[in-house]
């Protein structure tokens, strides 16, 4: 069976812990499947990419969830309620649709108290993007909404959209004991009220998964707590099925978690197709950030004191990909290194291994006929035929699945140049690495 493609789109992106879940989710099920972040700088963009790679999901973070919607044939009622789409999918009758699994998410995660959600009323702690699906599905729940937050105009907007209460946040350490369900919804770190004024008859839903302000605290008064990753995990699980139509757990998902993280080493690789731009970019990219930059194909040329197409010729492809092996192996243990890999290094499973565990690896994604615009060919012992272009397709479609497998995400290049390409990457990298 083909590999089946999906992946995540955001601005930033590279931060997402989605493939994570989704793809230890599909190998649990023994699914030919890959799911990958998608950096884009629009939804147009994202969709357009999603549509050129063939992909059969995606994910969808801010700030695009609204903007992908005039994409779409259906949307379910849940990303009617919220006007927001974090899932898109194909129909059995191959409609694009959009579903709205945050909502889910959070009511997968409320249930699990159900004696709580009995008392009937639910305190929203903040009013930005996140907050329509936590009062959507709070209303979902049959609970009463007051959404507290300081910006006026913002919670004016949703308490005319939801018909909710709405309240500033002027001595909430005072109130917030009538709400027995309390969901922040706050960015890492703002804190609005001391949890000490919590008690043990609280359940408290914080969308920050990283360094919750409550999760102490819980510990020792006893009230009921729930990470941001009880939402990251119960809005993938119906994401999952909506790709795939098949079921899978929470429980699966949270050992995911579990997994050893990705630890960016100051390693970037670039990988992708000829023509694509690797080695111009990387040598911006390289200017942008301070590292050094090394083409696998100069370096190997450099080595064997041979042309490329010299090895290829004399001692096949087999061999050439061999000497791409071990030159990735020499620089595993190097830092602050851009590389270009060869358009064909991905091929062997050795390589996509090396590249997917040490290194940031970029694959570079633009239309066949966008590569080989300009490309001088005589170079190019694979495309030495009647036909390059006709070539060039066979071959890109054969390795499709092969640079899915090795990438960490998909830069989409198509018709900028080697300086925007550059910046697109390092306005990824920088936002999520700091460098």
């Amino acid at each position: 069976m083909e590999k089946q493609l999906y992946a995540v789109t955001g601005n930033p992106v590279l931060h997402s812990l989605s493939p994570v879940l989704m793809n230890y989710a599909a190998k649990n099920q023994g699914l030919n499947f890959r799911y990958l972040r998608l950096t884009a700088l629009s939804a147009e963009e994202a969709l357009r990419s999603f549509k050129q790679l063939n992909l059969k999901g995606l994910n969808v973070t801010a700030p695009f969830k609204q903007d992908v919607i005039k994409y779409l044939d259906f949307l379910t009622p849940n990303a009617q309620k919220a006007s927001a789409v974090n899932c898109i999918y194909y129909s059995s009758d191959k409609k694009l649709c959009g579903d709205n699994t945050d909502i889910t998410g959070v009511e997968l995660s409320l249930k699990q108290y159900p004696e709580y959600l009995k008392q009937g009323k639910l305190l929203v702690i903040g009013s930005g993007g996140a907050v329509p699906a936590v009062v959507i599905a709070g209303q979902n729940l049959g609970l009463e909404v007051t959404i507290a937050a300081r910006n006026q105009e913002k919670l004016s907007v949703l308490k005319e959209k939801f018909n909710v209460i709405c309240t500033d946040l002027n001595g909430i350490e005072n109130w917030v004991n009538n709400y027995e369900i309390i969901v922040q919804a706050l960015p890492s770190g703002v804190k609005v009220f001391e949890p000490s004024v919590l008690n043990k008859n609280h359940v408290v839903l914080d969308a920050n998964y990283k360094d919750s302000i409550f999760e102490e605290s819980s510990k020792k008064i006893g009230f009921k707590f729930l990470s941001g990753k009880n939402w990251l995990v119960n809005q993938a699980v119906p994401a999952f099925e909506n790709f795939t139509s098949q079921s899978t757990s929470d429980k699966i998902m949270y050992k995911a978690l579990d997994e050893k993280p990705f630890v960016f080493s100051q390693r970037i690789a670039l990988s992708g197709f000829m023509g694509v731009g690797k080695t111009t970019s990387g040598r911006q990219l390289a200017a942008l950030t301070g590292y050094k930059f090394i083409d696998s194909d100069d370096e190997i040329e450099k080595e064997t004191g041979k042309k490329n197409s010299q090895i290829f010729a004399e001692k096949g492809e087999e061999y050439f990909r061999q000497l791409e092996t071990e030159f990735l192996k020499t620089l595993s243990k190097e830092t602050k290194i851009i590389l270009s890999c060869g358009g064909g290094t991905v091929k062997t499973e050795e390589n996509r291994k090396i590249l997917g565990e040490n290194f940031l690896n970029l694959w570079l994604y633009a239309p066949v006929e966008y590569c080989l615009d300009g490309l001088d060919v005589s170079n190019r012992p694979l495309l030495q035929c009647d036909n390059p272009l006709e070539k060039a397709r066979e071959m890109f479609l054969g390795r499709v699945s092969n640079y899915a497998d090795a990438a960490f995400a998909i830069v989409n290049v198509e018709n900028l140049n080697r300086n925007q390409i550059a910046e697109k990457i390092y306005g990824q990298i920088s936002k999520t690495f700091k460098i």
